[in-house]
């Protein structure tokens, strides 16, 4: 698992340089790309080695989309416990979506029409990230 997860880290990292991020922009994509593809594969598709996830990543004169499809059962975006609390603080895991929505300049979660769950990340190039 977690060289399928270095993989596609790698892919999106290679795919933001070319398209001009640099340093913590380029930090900030892969640890967003690397959490919501563990979740897909853990927290998704439940470790199935049956089920798949499927990564696309695009890249546009002004932003880079990376979306991860999983085949699991799907969630609840809003029934997920606040990273802020207490409990969740002394928790080994459960701020990957957290990570991901801060580092990202756009994220979003579509139920699929025969379930799973599809994530979509969005970072915008902006003229000081080729600096």
């Amino acid at each position: 698992m977690l060289q399928v997860v270095d993989s596609v880290e790698n892919d999106a990292l290679e795919y933001a340089r070319r398209a001009g991020f640099q340093g913590t922009n380029l930090e900030k994509i892969a640890l967003a790309v690397r959490e919501i593809v563990n979740n897909a594969i853990i927290h998704g598709n439940r470790l199935d080695g049956q089920k798949k996830v499927i990564v696309r990543i695009a890249r546009t004169t002004n932003q880079i989309t990376i979306t991860v499809r999983d085949q699991g059962k799907g969630f609840d975006l809003d029934s997920l416990p606040d990273p802020h609390s207490p409990e969740a603080l002394l928790r080994r895991s459960g701020r990957g979506i957290y990570f991901a929505r801060a580092f990202m300049d756009e994220f979003h979660v579509q139920p699929g029409p025969a379930g799973g769950t599809t994530v979509v990340l969005v970072k915008y190039i902006r003229e000081n990230d080729y600096s």
